[in-house]
Parts: C-alpha cells; structure tokens; sequence
C-alpha cells in the first residue's frame, strides 16, 4: 500500500516575485500548493479565503509591516496555521525574537531547498497534532440527566 504525502497549503508572503518563483520551484516536488501574496494585506484576504496549513514570510515588507503582523492575524484564525519567517540576516537577538513571539521556524536566505521543506513539513505534522490533542482534551458536554 503506498502512502500519500499530504496536500499542505503553503503562503508564501514576499515583496519579491523571484522569492515566490523560488519557493515555488522547491515545492514542486510534491502536491504541495502555493499561494502568494506580496505584502500583509494580500496576505490576510487569502488567508481568509483558503484554508492555509503553513505560512512562510519574510521578515518585512516596504509598508512597514512584516512577519508579526501575519503572526498575529494567523494567531487569531480559528485553525493556526505555523509561521516561519525567511531573512537575509539572522542573529540570536532576532531568533529569539522571532521564537519568543510563537513563530515555529526562522530560515535564512538565501534558502536551502531541504532544509524548507524539512521545517514546512514539521511544522504542518506539529500543528496537526496541536489540533488532534486540543479535540481530544476537550470537556465532554454531559448528557442531561
């Protein structure tokens, strides 16, 4: 019996069609699908319009908006999709930034084709089981007596 990998919807948030290109071109492997947008504002009508498992943004945009705004959109969203931010620089002040305020993964560019689709997929299966657990944990309504 073969099993299949999972469709796993990833948004890819990126001023930069060539970073869209890019991601797009290291998915291709599988039945992953794409979507993107170039700044927050695309970003938040697509996430209110298709269900997204996992979102990959860079760290900012040129409207001075960035990945903590799409962290806490995605927060608010009824099934939290992981975020993993993308920067050209990285250091332990902005990994520990980017960790402390719930994001699952950071990822310098310019980007590792295995390493991306080694954290997409972890932290898919993570929130997956996040969700699994929660339904499971919750109070069981009882019958009225």
């Amino acid at each position: 019996m073969t099993s299949r990998a999972p469709a796993i919807a990833v948004l890819s948030v990126s001023p930069s069609r060539r970073d869209h290109q890019y991601l797009g071109s290291i998915l291709g492997h599988s039945q992953w699908r794409l979507h993107c947008a170039s700044n927050c504002e695309e970003a938040w009508k697509i996430l209110h319009e298709s269900p997204i498992d996992v979102i990959v943004t860079e760290r900012c945009f040129p409207d001075g908006l960035g990945w903590r705004e799409l962290l806490e959109e995605a927060s608010a969203m009824r099934e939290v999709p992981p975020v993993i931010v993308t920067a050209n620089t990285i250091d332990d002040a902005f990994w520990m930034e980017v960790l402390g305020a719930g994001a699952f993964d950071l990822l310098p560019k310019p980007l590792d084709p295995e390493e991306v689709r080694r954290v997409i997929s972890l932290s898919w299966r993570s929130a997956r089981d996040l969700r699994v657990l929660k339904a499971a944990c919750r109070p069981r309504v009882a019958a009225a007596v």
